[in-house]
């Protein structure tokens, strides 16, 4: 096929993109509540609406639009509902954004079909887990890609290498792994366009350069330091095999405990078997590898096992370097054998969009918990409540960190004189409740009037143990 015949003719390829990004739009505005009051999420979206600077999270630079979208519509003074609201839809819109810039400015429908392949390949959980970095490894990696593959005469060199830096600073400052993507992703393009290579070389130095000494710069949080020394640690837990927490967790989700990575295995044999056939046999081996060592990578680091959404995350880049390599290989396919395929990817984007619709049951069971909580503490007359965190761990809420976040944003959504918050307490209590707001990831003694009275309203004064949670209260 001709090289300008490529990117002819996919009209029909972009609309089911447009159309796959608009569903996941109505999903994350239909479950916006579970997708904003939970865990991290709770505690991350907490601080945008009440601190009035930009956070960012453990130097990751480049997962702040969504957060900007909150700055500034709180500027214009909505409410805390429609801030929520755009808080769960701002996720979908900046892969959207990318897929648009990508197929209507670049002009690389392929890849942008790519971007919205990688979008639900892999997405399961993590739809509801949308302050996690891992997400933007699904579209970032495919704006550089659709850079690195447009040749325009007409762009100017310093243009398009400062376009080329823009990207690469998006992939690598999102997240710690998308300095392993970004290589992928150049390293593809060396063998694919070897008359760009001093280009290619000049992004893999600096691509390499920022992970031996990016950390130095930006030192790592608590949480990610311990992803390392484990990294260290877990070589040895390999003799375990299939016992490994996370291989265990790709095979259940295989066949054992649902089919969701039954998609991801049958394009990564087609796109192998492809590349096998048309003697890419530098790209295949590229292939494999940036697989199989993913996979170790997160097998070693994890091998102490993980919550469920957490190690789906781990494994969401699983469908960039598999999506990307496939729809691009595609292009120049004949046009009937492309034609079978793309007839195969709209099954499987089907039946991965509808794998994460039925996945917001978890999220919401979990959302109808922290609702009662707040309900319960209502009907006990308290806004500072201290409750046992073993009644709402048999209650079947786990993961209790984040429950002055959840309970402050679900009852702010009244209004903000309806505001509070509960803390958990050990079984044995604590001797003296706190004065100001126990937020876990601030400071204990942060008092109550610092917050935003536009949203939040509570007294400043201690805690009241509520002892008993799910006996019936009285004032």
């Amino acid at each position: 096929m001709k090289g300008e015949d490529v990117n002819k003719g996919q009209g029909p390829v972009l609309l089911v993109g447009h159309l796959l990004f608009l569903g996941l739009a109505v999903l994350s505005l239909l479950h916006w509540k579970a997708r904003v009051v939970h865990v991290d999420s709770a505690y991350q979206i907490f601080k945008w609406v009440q601190k009035s600077g930009v956070e960012v999270e453990a130097y990751r630079f480049a997962a702040i639009f969504p957060q900007l979208m909150v700055k500034v519509l709180k500027l214009l003074g909505l409410p805390l509902e429609s801030l929520l609201q755009f808080a769960s839809l701002g996720h979908v819109l900046v892969p959207y954004v990318i897929f648009i810039l990508i197929a209507h400015t670049l002009r690389r429908p392929w890849i942008a079909a790519a971007t919205a392949l990688a979008a639900v390949l892999c997405t399961r959980l993590t739809f509801y887990g949308i302050v996690l970095e891992a997400n933007y490894l699904l579209c970032y990696p495919f704006l550089l890609a659709a850079l690195l593959d447009r040749t325009d005469a007409q762009d100017k060199p310093w243009r398009r290498l400062l376009a080329l830096f823009v990207a690469l600073f998006l992939v690598v400052t999102v997240h710690p792994v998308g300095v392993l993507i970004a290589l992928f992703v150049l390293a593809y393009f060396f063998l694919h366009r070897p008359a760009d290579r001093r280009t290619h070389i000049i992004l893999l130095v600096t691509t390499m350069a920022w992970g031996l000494f990016g950390r130095l710069l930006f030192p790592p949080s608590g949480y990610e330091a311990g992803l390392y020394h484990a990294t260290t640690q877990g070589a040895p837990t390999l003799l375990q095999g299939a016992d490994q927490p996370a291989l265990g967790f790709l095979i259940g989700h295989t066949w054992e405990y649902t089919t969701h990575y039954i998609p991801l295995w049958t394009l990564l044999i087609v796109l192998c078997v492809s590349l096998f056939r048309s003697r890419r046999t530098n790209t295949l081996l590229l292939v494999l590898v940036a697989v199989v060592g993913y996979v170790v990578l997160n097998v070693v680091t994890y091998h102490s096992g993980e919550a469920a959404m957490m190690m789906e995350k781990n494994f969401l880049p699983l469908a960039t370097l598999v999506a990307l390599p496939l729809l691009h290989h595609m292009a120049y396919w004949a046009k009937k054998p492309r034609t079978i395929i793309w007839l195969g990817l709209l099954v499987v984007v089907f039946l991965q969009f509808r794998g994460i619709s039925f996945a917001s049951r978890p999220a919401t069971q979990r959302l109808a918990l922290l609702e009662n909580v707040v309900h319960l503490v209502k009907q006990a007359h308290a806004q500072k409540a201290a409750v046992r965190a073993g009644e709402l761990d048999e209650a079947g809420l786990y993961i209790l960190w984040a429950l002055p976040y959840e309970t402050l944003l679900l009852s702010a959504l009244d209004g903000p004189d309806e505001c509070l918050t509960a803390v958990i307490v050990p079984a044995e209590g604590m001797e003296a409740l706190p004065l100001g707001l126990k937020f876990p990831a601030m400071s204990d003694d942060w008092p109550a009037s610092k917050l935003d009275k536009r949203y939040f309203n509570l007294p400043d004064g201690p805690y009241v143990l509520i002892s008993d949670l799910y006996r019936p209260q009285h004032p």
